[in-house]
């Protein structure tokens, strides 16, 4: 008997390859897609954790701003007295250190933690080295006004790639208050008048000095920019944060970078002296520690 062999006909072999190879260059192309979307999406949640822990830091500190221990004017070693701690409170410098569109704030602030220690943080933009974008950078000092002064933070990098950082602060009827500023004021301050004299019940300060005394709410706008490029097409953005002319308002060239801005409002319980009416008796219900003084 003739034996027969079996096998593939070559139509079936070409069939098959071809099969093979749009199976093998879909899997390839669905791999980079699912890569890029990766990407995206990893980059675009690194900017949320970033600035939410930034902003819940930041938070603490201003609710913190203005504290002074009841024992810290006996027992500090900066020997201070109530007027001129406060100088030091609460400070916005706009644009003083503006990044690389020129609009951004410098944010500094005091508190005390205990008799004998007091904190001086400032917030403003740096540039790297190596490049043209800016990241927020943190100094802080401890006892900055005692021989002993300890600079504990000095440059560092305490949010990645800001396009933006806005502070305004506002009174307890929502208007913005300008200047508030004492130290590292820029030329913003000087023609708001921050050196006029003003009486208060510390003594002479000046404007921007007493305005401190009023701020009830601090904002803050925070915009970052993803460290990669992130979109296939080029597209131009427009920033603005806060309200004009107070704020920025940025336009950015078309490229292909993800921005965010975030923001929070935060009340300032040790600044601001608030004494809450009565609805029914129109009389003062009293203040409480838990609450504006």
């Amino acid at each position: 008997m003739r034996s027969k062999n079996s096998g593939f006909t070559l139509a079936e072999v070409l069939v098959a390859t071809v099969i093979g190879v749009i199976s093998i260059a879909a899997a390839f192309a669905s791999y980079g897609y699912f890569n890029k979307s990766y990407k995206s999406i990893s980059q675009k949640a690194n900017i949320n954790n970033t600035a939410r822990e930034a902003l819940s830091i930041l938070t603490k500190e201003l609710r913190m701003t203005g504290y002074v221990d009841p024992n810290y004017l006996a027992h500090s070693p900066e020997n201070r007295t109530e007027r001129t701690v406060r100088h030091d409170f609460l400070s916005v410098s706009s644009k003083r250190f503006g990044g690389k569109y020129g609009q951004s704030d410098m944010l500094q602030l005091w508190y005390t933690n205990s008799a004998t220690e007091s904190h001086y943080i400032v917030y403003q933009l740096e540039k790297y080295q190596d490049s043209n974008d800016y990241y927020l950078a943190k100094y802080a000092t401890l006892n900055r006004h005692a021989g002993n002064a300890n600079v504990y933070m000095r440059n560092e990098l305490f949010i990645p790639y800001v396009e933006d950082f806005q502070v305004i602060l506002k009174d307890k009827e929502g208007k913005i208050l300008v200047p508030v500023c004492n130290s590292g004021c820029g030329p913003v301050e000087d023609a708001q008048g921050k050196d006029t004299l003003v009486n208060t019940k510390y003594g002479q300060l000046t404007k921007g000095q007493a305005n401190v005394d009023l701020v009830h709410t601090a904002e803050i706008y925070l915009t970052l920019r993803s460290p990669k490029e992130v979109y296939a097409k080029a597209k131009s953005t427009k920033i603005i944060n806060g309200e004009a002319p107070h704020g920025s308002n940025i336009n950015i060239p078309a490229d292909k970078y993800h921005r965010e801005t975030f923001f929070v409002s935060v009340h300032t319980r040790n600044l601001a002296k608030h004494i809450a009416i009565s609805e029914q008796t129109g009389t003062s219900i009293g203040q409480t520690a838990s609450y504006n003084k």
